[in-house]
């Protein structure tokens, strides 16, 4: 593996990791956000983590490509949630159950995940950028 693609892997499995605490804290410690944060931060957030887990998997897919599919699976994961049947309204409202699929279904969460995904490729895109400009 080329030192550059094994620094890329590694520098998205921590921003992986990272996004992960900052979008627990805007539902666990919401007194000390804003309240558009508090709202809506976690959804933006919930996105974007999985928009730096699927590029630390697959670090040569096109950004676009990982933005779409990272949308469509929340999207997706966001529709599952107006399925109600008892077993799984009961696994949702487990600790790791309810962080990955969520409870209710809301729109504005799918507004969130565009806008989760766009902050992940920006951030990519610069990212990458600046790497290929340093070369």
């Amino acid at each position: 593996m080329k030192p550059m693609r094994a620094k890329k892997i590694f520098l998205y499995f921590v921003l992986f990791l990272l996004t992960i605490p900052i979008g627990m804290a805007t539902r666990l410690y919401p007194n000390y956000f804003p309240d558009l944060i508090r709202i809506y931060g976690g959804d933006v957030l919930y996105a974007t983590c999985l928009f730096f887990f699927l590029r630390f998997l697959f670090p040569v897919t096109e950004l676009v490509k990982l933005g779409i599919l990272s949308f469509l699976a929340c999207i997706i994961i966001e529709l599952q949630q107006l399925y109600k049947a008892s077993w799984i309204v009961h696994l949702r409202h487990t600790f790791p159950f309810g962080l990955i699929l969520g409870y209710d279904f809301a729109l504005s969460d799918c507004i969130c995940y565009a806008i989760g995904c766009l902050l992940g490729m920006s951030i990519a895109l610069l990212l990458e950028r600046s790497w290929a400009l340093g070369r």
